[in-house]
């Protein structure tokens, strides 16, 4: 399981963005990985920086820290947690122990019919 402690606040910023559309656009590339990371390098780029004290990359901006999470949650375990609600295909990341979550927030709590 991702050190998802370690990735705060940036997968807050991102699940809240992915929640109103923003960055959707790199979950629906998915399967496609090599899409996918291209379009989240495009959010990426010319938003990072490293900081001192302690030394981080820091992103300029929720859009930036949002895509940010992203990236490190994808180094860290790969395309599998970043989803798509099987109801209204909305965006989301899966921080379940087995990466079970099928559904985003809104639609979370649904029984299967």
């Amino acid at each position: 399981m991702p050190p998802f402690r370690l990735l705060e606040p940036a997968l807050t910023v991102a699940e809240a963005l992915l929640a109103r559309g923003f960055l959707a656009d790199v979950a629906a590339a998915l399967p496609d990985e090599r899409a996918a990371a291209a379009r989240l390098n495009a959010a990426l780029t010319g938003s990072l920086r490293l900081q001192r004290n302690p030394w981080r990359l820091a992103a300029d901006g929720d859009l930036a820290t949002a895509a940010l999470g992203l990236a490190l949650l994808v180094v860290v375990d790969g395309w599998r947690r970043l989803k798509r609600c099987e109801v209204c295909a909305a965006a989301f990341v899966d921080r379940t122990n087995g990466c079970s979550r099928r559904r985003c927030t809104v639609h979370r709590h649904l029984t299967r019919r």
